[in-house]
């Protein structure tokens, strides 16, 4: 527990940091209309907030669909970050199946550690990469690092922002397109 707070702090820490950072640099070099991030904006129920920022950091239900949808096909470099929260981790979110023992040993086998308090669904996530078969020998463990890595970054921006009934939302409505190609085995 006094890790993960460990964790958050400096996360938050380097956050406040970069944030800092892009803010003077945009003064100095400020975006091209095409690319600011108010032309990504929400819904009227959270005005101003930016989509591509909010789901670059979690796949909030009933939000995001829609904005990997578009980022898959947004050439901007804003959208990177979104396609990569979704092909790394979002995708995956769909099922409920739980680690297995197998799936426990590969983590074992590749000195993989996971987080004690990893939620359910990111449980449940995990398992569905570590049996994705698409993914090659060669590229699981560094796909099985990544979700793990998005997964906590995930449950932080919850832990700040008040993801509230996230998990449970999350795994029942999972995330379509690619997500329904790759059930859980």
């Amino acid at each position: 527990m006094l890790r993960t707070l460990s964790f958050a702090a400096l996360t938050v820490c380097a956050m406040s940091v970069q944030s800092l950072e892009a803010e003077e640099s945009a003064k100095a070099n400020p975006l091209p209309t095409a690319i600011q991030p108010s032309s990504i904006s929400a819904a009227p129920s959270a005005p101003g907030q930016d989509l591509y920022m909010v789901c670059a950091f979690y796949p909030k239900p009933g939000t995001c669909e829609s904005v990997y949808q578009r980022a898959m096909k947004d050439t901007n470099i804003t959208a990177q970050a979104v396609r990569a929260e979704y092909t790394g981790y979002a995708r995956y979110l769909s099922g409920t199946r739980s680690l297995t023992d197998a799936d426990r040993q590969y983590l074992k086998d590749n000195g993989i550690r996971v987080p004690t308090d990893l939620s359910a669904v990111n449980q449940a996530g995990l398992h569905r990469v570590i049996n994705d078969p698409s993914l090659t020998p060669d590229l699981k463990r560094g796909a099985v690092n990544n979700f793990i890595s998005r997964a906590v970054e995930a449950e932080l921006y919850c832990g700040f922002n008040d993801c509230k009934s996230a998990d449970v939302e999350t795994a029942k409505t999972g995330f379509g397109g690619a997500a329904s190609q790759n059930r859980s085995s």
